[in-house]
């Protein structure tokens, strides 16, 4: 058991590697009690796919015990507490957030209300408080952002995202979190918001007020090759890029690495979509990088988790652990220039910890040190979310944290 804490505004992080799911809500009711917390105003849960049999009742007794104004959790593959990714066991972690100044309003969807391509302006408004939704006193609260957890078999969370942004105008709506992981098919996975419980759908707080969320989302991915233009798509399938046949043009390529560089095609084949191809350069950070499901010898396809439109610009892509450190690195250094942080939530694609580095630690320690030990919860995701500009978008492979710091953000956003 760990528990962090800051100064007011107050972040206390708990964990729990009791194998009894109502035995490991107590553990970490007593731990989050024991450092003050009194009525959090947000309190977010991660637990391993261990206890979504009762993953319910671990929620009821950690509301009983601490009464958070508002909960939001999900189960996982494993999770992250502090600087520690708990791979191979049981656990449940906790982050709990005293936020004066800022009001959280929970939102869901699920399948009645149809796939996200269908979701009106009005529906969208009338379940997420968007900007200029919420004021006080002092008049209309900034917008801080959305957290939100998506399960991977009923809906799109790549949809939900670009329906919510659309709906919340030019500036976005600054999405972030991570899809659930941990289960073999639909209707495994728990996902919560206040007192709804779902094993479908999407669940998230919108957040306003005397907050900034800053975000970092790290691929941990390089291009190779050149890029090409998908010239002919089916479906989730890349039938064509450059005229050719999509997988003859990556076996080409793969053919003219050095061996050093077609020993990393170990970690799986990964092709980069990007996220703006009118820019003269790119490079790591431009590409949306989704991981290959299959190669049709006969068809000369190469098939990937998320369909991609016939125009689009795409490079295959490297991983490594080298440069996954590197880039989450670069990354944080910007973080470590701006004000203190209180917390973090991390959201870690399931195939990085001990399948990439050979260790468990890897982001979740380097993400702890940079900001300086503060309270940390996470969970290993079957996708990550985050925004890019002013678009919130579905990533795979990479690392998003959301860090929170006192004051309200600066607007607009960029």
């Amino acid at each position: 058991m760990r528990v962090s804490r800051t100064k007011s505004p107050t972040s206390i992080s708990a964990r729990s590697e009791r194998t009894d799911t109502r035995d490991a809500a107590r553990e970490l009711a007593a731990a989050l009690r024991a450092g003050s917390v009194v009525r959090p105003d947000i309190l977010v849960v991660f637990a391993s796919f261990h206890h979504r049999a009762l993953f319910s009742d671990a929620l009821e007794i950690l509301r009983s015990e601490l009464h958070p104004a508002h909960v939001l959790a999900c189960t996982a593959r494993s999770v992250i507490s502090d600087g520690d990714d708990l791979e191979g066991g049981a656990a449940m972690s906790a982050l709990a957030l005293s936020l004066p100044g800022v009001v959280a309003r929970p939102f869901w969807f699920d399948l009645n209300d149809g796939p996200p391509t269908v979701w009106s302006e009005e529906l969208i408004r009338s379940r997420v408080a968007l900007a200029p939704d919420e004021g006080d006193q002092r008049g209309t609260l900034p917008h801080c952002g959305i957290l939100m957890l998506s399960d991977p078999f009923s809906i799109s969370a790549s949809q939900a995202c670009a329906a919510i942004d659309a709906a919340a105008g030019p500036q976005g709506a600054r999405i972030i979190g991570g899809i659930a992981s941990g289960a073999s098919h639909a209707g495994l996975n728990v996902l919560a918001a206040d007192r709804r419980i779902a094993h479908m759908g999407v669940v998230g707080l919108s957040l306003f007020g005397d907050l900034t969320i800053d975000t970092v989302v790290s691929t941990g991915c390089r291009p190779i090759g050149a890029p090409f233009v998908v010239t002919k798509a089916q479906g989730t399938q890349l039938l064509e890029l450059g005229g050719r046949p999509a997988l003859a043009a990556a076996q080409a390529m793969a053919e003219s690495l050095p061996e050093s560089e077609r020993a990393h095609f170990a970690h799986g084949l990964l092709v980069g979509v990007a996220i703006n191809a009118s820019k003269p350069r790119l490079g790591r950070g431009d590409f949306l990088v989704r991981p290959v499901q299959a190669l049709d010898a006969a068809r000369g396809a190469i098939t990937l988790t998320e369909p991609v439109p016939v125009g689009s610009t795409v490079q295959f892509q490297l991983r490594d652990a080298h440069t996954a450190t590197e880039d989450l690195s670069m990354l944080l250094d910007a973080e470590v220039m701006r004000d203190p942080a209180i917390a973090a939530l991390i959201f870690s694609c399931e195939s990085r910890g001990i399948r990439l580095y050979g260790l468990n630690e890897m982001d979740a320690s380097l993400v702890s040190r940079r900001l300086n030990h503060v309270p940390i919860a996470g969970f290993h995701c079957s996708g990550e979310i985050g925004p890019f500009g002013k678009r919130s978008l579905v990533q795979s492979q990479s690392v998003a944290a959301a860090i929170f710091r006192a004051g309200r953000p600066i607007l607009p956003r960029t």
